[in-house]
């Protein structure tokens, strides 16, 4: 990290507060599940010091990954791929389009088909944060390894077993890893590093890096495929 990791901090505290009361004071409704100061602060600096310009998440929420990100470098670009336009996500994009012209794109679907279908620009880092589903955290995680460029860094959120949402998004991590899928590096619980995951915690997440090529992927869950419960 940094060393004004502390400056960091405030600086997008105030940001992410900036964004929800744009979101709250205009009619969108707020939902928990956004990233804390702790994980939008990591993801800054992660993106910063890896040097990834072309970004992508899976689930935009109210954006506050999104600033972390474009805060991270003046020339990082961000596709963010979220399931509906409600009224939330519209004026989150409007604050980022605001602050951050011509550098955030907004894709709007069903994450198991619009990543799939995404032809933009290789990515040097994905972030997945999307459905807690094992079916859907899969498909994502595998379809984020096709939209990355060969050896992309990856983030995968929600790593909590002992939590009902964290369960589905574990296992989709753990069988990436045994199938040679990604290669982790590091586990952060509540924004602290750690050796491994484990409770307690509110909050836990993965990095790494895509290993192979998606055309050698093993038999499992195709890219693309809708979480329609026919995979397992």
């Amino acid at each position: 990290m940094s060393s004004d990791l502390g400056e960091t901090v405030v600086d997008i505290e105030s940001l992410m507060w900036s964004i929800y009361h744009h979101v709250r004071d205009n009619g969108g409704q707020v939902f928990e599940g956004g990233s804390s100061v702790e994980q939008a602060t990591y993801l800054r600096e992660f993106a910063r010091r890896s040097g990834a310009k072309v970004i992508a998440e899976i689930g935009f929420n109210v954006g506050f990954s999104s600033l972390a990100f474009l805060e991270g470098s003046p020339d990082t670009r961000v596709v963010s791929f979220e399931l509906d336009a409600r009224r939330s996500v519209q004026l989150a994009k409007e604050f980022i389009d605001t602050r951050y012209p011509g550098r955030h794109e907004l894709v709007v679907g069903d994450s198991t088909e619009t990543v799939a279908g995404y032809a933009g620009a290789p990515c040097d880092l994905v972030f997945v944060d999307g459905g807690h589903t094992y079916e859907i955290a899969a498909a994502d995680i595998r379809n984020a390894r096709r939209i990355a460029r060969h050896g992309g860094l990856v983030v995968v959120d929600d790593l909590i077993p002992w939590y009902p949402w964290g369960i589905g998004p574990h296992r989709a991590w753990q069988e990436a890893i045994e199938l040679g899928l990604i290669e982790p590096t590091e586990y952060l619980v509540d924004g602290r590093v750690v050796d491994e995951i484990a409770a307690p915690g509110g909050r836990a997440w993965g990095a790494g890096r895509f290993l192979g090529h998606p055309a050698s992927d093993p038999p499992g869950i195709t890219a693309g495929e809708r979480a329609t419960g026919s995979a397992s």
